[in-house]
C-alpha cells in the first residue's frame, strides 16, 4: 500500500517537473502574449492554495520549483500595476477613440486580439471560443468586423460578424476591449457598431447571443434582445462545436446542447406591415 503511494506521488511530482519546464521554457523564449497567458494562467491556476492556510502552502511547496514559487508568492502578496495606463490617466474620452469598419491594414493588430481574448478567459476561469489571428485577419477582408482605434493608432475594441444557417442567424462574437480602454463605454460602442453593421448586411436575420456575462446581457436588452431557450437559435454543428473550449463543455454535451450555463439572447428583425388590399387596389386604380 505504502509503495502504491508513493509511486503516485511520485509520478505527480515528475508530471509536475514537466509541466513547470515546459512553462519555464515558454516564459523565457515565447513572445509577449504567450508570456502574459502563461503567467495568467499560473497564478489564476495555483491562488486558491496561497490563500488558504501554512500547510497548503508547504504542500505546494512540494510541488513547484523554487524559482517559481518565490515568483508565485510575489505575484499573490504583491500583483503587479497594468503596464498600460487606464483611459483616464491617458487624458483620453470615448469621443476621442475612432469606431469602425475593420479593413485589410488592421491585420497588425490580430494577434493583440486573439492574445487578448484568450487571456480574459483564462481571468474569468472560462473558456470561449478559440479564435486564430489567421481567423480575425479574414472577418476584416470580408468587412464582418469592427474595431475601435485610439488617436495614436491602437487598437481599443474589436468585434465580428458570424453567420449560421445560410444567413438565417447571425451572431456578434468575439467583443473584446483592451485593458487600458475598460469600464468607459468601449464595449458598449463596439456593440452598437456590431450590430447595426449585422443590421445592414443581414436585415433579415436574427441575431443571437450566448453569454453568463452580466454586462452583455444588459447590452443586449437596450439593442431589444430578449431571453430565449437554446432551441430558438442556430443549430448549426459548427457553432455548438466553438464551445468545446469551455470548462462547460461537456455539461452542454450531456444536455444535448439545449441548455447550459449561458443565457441565449435573440433579436428578432421587425416585419413590415403588409398593405391592406383595398389600398393596393386603389393605387392601380389611380395609374
Amino acid at each position: 500500500m505504502i509503495s502504491q503511494l508513493e509511486a503516485v506521488l511520485d509520478y505527480n511530482l515528475n508530471l509536475s517537473r514537466k509541466c513547470f519546464a515546459l512553462a519555464k521554457t515558454l516564459l523565457s523564449q515565447g513572445d509577449a502574449i504567450i508570456k502574459t497567458a502563461i503567467e495568467k494562467s499560473f497564478i489564476y491556476s495555483f491562488s486558491l492554495f496561497a490563500k488558504r492556510d501554512e500547510t497548503e502552502r508547504k504542500r505546494l511547496k512540494f510541488f513547484m520549483p523554487d524559482d517559481f514559487y518565490t515568483i508565485f508568492l510575489h505575484k499573490i502578496e504583491k500583483p503587479e500595476l497594468s503596464k498600460e495606463p487606464a483611459l483616464s490617466m491617458l487624458n483620453i474620452s470615448i469621443d476621442d477613440i475612432t469606431l469602425r469598419l475593420a479593413n485589410r491594414e488592421d491585420w497588425i493588430f490580430a494577434k493583440q486580439i486573439t492574445g487578448e481574448m484568450q487571456s480574459s478567459a483564462i481571468n474569468r476561469g472560462c473558456g470561449i471560443s478559440k479564435r486564430s489571428p489567421l481567423s480575425v485577419i479574414r472577418k476584416m477582408l470580408e468587412g464582418k468586423a469592427i474595431i475601435a482605434v485610439t488617436p495614436d493608432n491602437k487598437w481599443a475594441g474589436f468585434s465580428y460578424i458570424e453567420t449560421y444557417e445560410n444567413n438565417e442567424f447571425v451572431s456578434n462574437s468575439g467583443l473584446i476591449v483592451a485593458p487600458a480602454y475598460r469600464q468607459c463605454g468601449v464595449a458598449k460602442a463596439v456593440k452598437q457598431h456590431i450590430f447595426e453593421l449585422s443590421r445592414t448586411l443581414y436585415p433579415n436575420a436574427k441575431i443571437f447571443s450566448i453569454t453568463t456575462g452580466a454586462a452583455v446581457m444588459k447590452m443586449n436588452t437596450r439593442l431589444g434582445f430578449e431571453p430565449v431557450t437554446y432551441g430558438e437559435i442556430t443549430r448549426e454543428k459548427q457553432f455548438w462545436q466553438g464551445c468545446k473550449s469551455c470548462v462547460n463543455y461537456q455539461t452542454l454535451l450531456s444536455k444535448d446542447c439545449k441548455n447550459c450555463f449561458c443565457t441565449a439572447m435573440l433579436c428578432v428583425p421587425e416585419q413590415e406591415e403588409p398593405q391592406e388590399e383595398e389600398n393596393e387596389c386603389e393605387t392601380e386604380h389611380h395609374y
